[in-house]
Formats: structure tokens, C-alpha cells, sequence
């Protein structure tokens, strides 16, 4: 039986209602902190990532946990671990540690299991970069309490995109009291090889920068069997599409 993830789940992953959101809003990967996917609209360099080598590699304690870690000492040493051929999303570098995201294949249900951590950079291979096509994007994409969908755009090369999301769904007490938030995002843009951005204006689409303070804005990337989303103002209270997304059968 694989047991790589047999911890109790932290999300990035865990939070109901958001995989991979602010499980520390503010921490930086500089300060030594790998909580959370950057803010897309950063720019950051997220890379895919296979785990190498013939043994299990373990998560590094970050220094929120522990000052001093990540680190080579036992205490920086988690009980949660990947196995050689997970795939990781990669992010920030401190040193010879790599801030990842993994998240487990298959998974659903009312939480996805993932998490993310450092990791020794020599135990991950960054894969090289492919191209992508307006093609790669289609498709459903779901996390825990949000679905994006993605289709041809009217005009060629363009995509016409579409998502709902909620906050409290997976609580039985908040549905029980119907306090649920809900949001939704809509646009039709054209993508930049694996990335694109949008703002939802009054009178429809337009480029992420022209939105103003209240409007929903997208950033997205599609990365190896992933899509990236990072999002402000898109829904109600505590309601955000932020996080790692799987395409559905």
C-alpha cells in the first residue's frame, strides 16, 4: 500500500472550501515560509517537477513551524513524504530547497489530497517547458468547492471561460443554515502560451490591468496535467477559484 500521504492534510490543499489558498496569507518562501502557490499575478517561476532517486524524499518543516528550517537536521524533517515519479508543482528557491505542491492523483471528494513544502532542489527534476496550445486549456477543471470550465472562444484562438465557487459547502452546519457564499468568474480571452489574464468589466471582457479596485480579475496558467488559477473580487465573502485544478474525465 503507497502511504506517501498518510499525514493529516494542511492545504494549501486542506482548507475547506479552498485547495491551495492562504493557509498563511502574507508568509513569504524569503522569509522561509512554503504555505501557499504564489500570486500568479507576480509572475512567479512555476516550473512541473518529478521526484528522482530510488527512496522516499520527505517534506522539509518550513520556519513558521520551526525556526531554523527548512534545513538537513532531523527536526526540519516531516512525516509526509513523496515517492520517485510524483510530480510536483515547483515554485520559489531558498538555497538547495525548492518550494513544491503536490497534489495526489485521482483524489476528490470533499478535500483533494495535497500539500505543500520544501523540498531538497538534487531530489527534483524540473521538467523542461512545453508548448501549449489554445486546445490545452479545454476542458472542466475542479478543485474542492470550484469548477472552471473552458471552451473554443467565438473568434479563433480565443477561449470563452466560466466558473462557480463557494464557500462552506463541504460544512454540513453552514449548509444545514443555507450560509453558503457563492462567486463566479466569466470572460473570453485570448492566451499566451500557457498563460493568460482577464478582468471582468460591465460591458464584458477586458485586459486584466484596465479592471478597476472592485472587479473580478484572472490569472491563469496551464501547467503540465494542471491548471493554475490565482484570482481577487471574484465572489462573495471568503469565496476565491485560487488554487491547483485537475481536468475532469
Amino acid at each position: 500500500m503507497r502511504r506517501h500521504l498518510s499525514f493529516a492534510v494542511l492545504l494549501l490543499g486542506s482548507v475547506p472550501g479552498a485547495l491551495i489558498q492562504g493557509a498563511l496569507q502574507g508568509a513569504r518562501a524569503e522569509d522561509g515560509a512554503c504555505r501557499d502557490l504564489p500570486a500568479l499575478s507576480e509572475a512567479p517561476p512555476l516550473a512541473v517537477g518529478r521526484v528522482g532517486g530510488s527512496d522516499r524524499v520527505h517534506f522539509l518543516r518550513d520556519a513558521v513551524e520551526r525556526k531554523g528550517c527548512p534545513g538537513a537536521s532531523p527536526e526540519c524533517r516531516a512525516r509526509a513524504y513523496l515517492v520517485p515519479g510524483d510530480r510536483v508543482l515547483v515554485g520559489a528557491r531558498r538555497g538547495p530547497y525548492l518550494c513544491a505542491t503536490y497534489l495526489a492523483p485521482g483524489g476528490g471528494g470533499r478535500t483533494d489530497a495535497g500539500r505543500s513544502g520544501w523540498l531538497p532542489a538534487e531530489a527534483v527534476a524540473v521538467e523542461p517547458g512545453g508548448t501549449v496550445a489554445p486546445e490545452d486549456w479545454l476542458g472542466t477543471w475542479t478543485r474542492v468547492e470550484a469548477t472552471i470550465r473552458v471552451k473554443p472562444g467565438a473568434r479563433p484562438g480565443t477561449l470563452a471561460l466560466s466558473g462557480d465557487a463557494t464557500w462552506g459547502s463541504v460544512d454540513p452546519e453552514r449548509v444545514r443554515r443555507g450560509a453558503i457564499n457563492m462567486g463566479s468568474l466569466e470572460g473570453t480571452v485570448t492566451p499566451s502560451g500557457d498563460a493568460l489574464s482577464f478582468a471582468m468589466g460591465e460591458s464584458g471582457t477586458l485586459p486584466v490591468g484596465q479592471g478597476d479596485a472592485t472587479a473580478c480579475k484572472v490569472w491563469m496558467r496551464r501547467l503540465g496535467p494542471w491548471l493554475v488559477d490565482d484570482n481577487n473580487a471574484c465572489g462573495g465573502l471568503n469565496v476565491s477559484f485560487r488554487g491547483l485544478y485537475r481536468r475532469a474525465p
